[in-house]
């Protein structure tokens, strides 16, 4: 399918990965739709009064669906009828066997819902799950944390082969926009599987600034969680995550990236080196 001179819908578009690919996407000449809650076409999951207009003239999407349940199989269905014919859906690296480990179905997970719900559409689609995103360190769940000095995580003996945002948005936009990636899931991870004390290294050396990494007993973290407020569900589901990382189910290193691009991911370190001044500035 040639999506030559087709506006490509990106939904979720103010986030890491939707901003990145937007750039990119429109940097290489496509016309492009970015969409979330807060945009002047305004999509919402749970809204399906917004997503008509979303739809509308749309050839391609990417799809990067929240945490938790949306109606995927009417969005699905919504889009095939919209004349969309291609679906690219942002998972997560080997969700099926998390929401097994915490004891749910693809229902519960809003990622896992829509992979699920794209892979049985009569679309094009294709799936992307990524494994933890470099950028967490940077723009996201670690950073406050690591800027006063100690990043504390349930982590014993887990490593994980962190991924540049922008990798992804680079093999998103490739699937988008080629023809070949039907039918295919790919996961995607960065060159090398790290401990988070190896990967804060990375990141104080960069930065120049004193950054260390601390490891905590499950039960420590979950006490800590529910001292910030967090929900119960929430901090069940933490846990789990954690324990299931501690297994090393996505420890070992993906070759997506290289599948679809032919180039090797960007290393962590390479890719702090580059983002230093997110740490210096902040």
């Amino acid at each position: 399918m040639s999506i030559e001179n087709n506006t490509i819908l990106v939904i979720g578009a103010t986030g890491k990965v939707g901003s990145r690919l937007t750039a990119r996407l429109r940097k290489a000449g496509h016309a492009v739709r970015a969409v979330s809650r807060s945009t002047e076409i305004r999509f919402d999951w749970q809204d399906e009064s917004t997503w008509a207009a979303a739809f509308d003239g749309i050839a391609a999407a990417y799809l990067i669906p929240p945490d938790e349940p949306i109606p995927a199989e009417a969005f699905v269905a919504a889009a095939e009828k919209a004349g969309v014919r291609r679906l690219v859906a942002q998972s997560g690296r080997r969700v099926h066997l998390l929401a097994e480990a915490v004891g749910v179905g693809p229902e519960a997970i809003g990622m896992y819902g829509l992979q699920e719900a794209v892979q049985a559409s009569n679309l094009e689609w294709t799936v992307l799950q990524p494994n933890n995103f470099n950028e967490n360190f940077s723009e996201g769940d670690y950073l406050e944390t690591l800027l006063a000095g100690e990043l504390a995580l349930p982590a014993d003996g887990l490593v994980e082969p962190f991924i540049a945002v922008e990798d992804i948005a680079a093999v998103a936009a490739a699937v988008l926009t080629e023809d070949g990636h039907h039918g295919r899931i790919y996961e995607l991870s960065g060159p090398e599987s790290l401990t988070f004390t190896e990967a804060i290294e990375a990141i104080a050396k960069a930065s120049g600034r004193s950054m260390s990494f601390k490891t905590v007993s499950p039960e420590a973290y979950a006490a800590s969680l529910r001292a910030e407020g967090l929900p119960e569900d929430l901090v069940f589901f933490l846990d789990a995550m954690y324990e299931f990382m501690r297994d090393g189910k996505m420890g070992d290193v993906a070759d997506g990236v290289e599948q679809v691009l032919g180039r090797k991911p960007v290393a962590l370190a390479d890719w702090a080196n580059r983002t230093a001044e997110a740490w210096k500035t902040a």
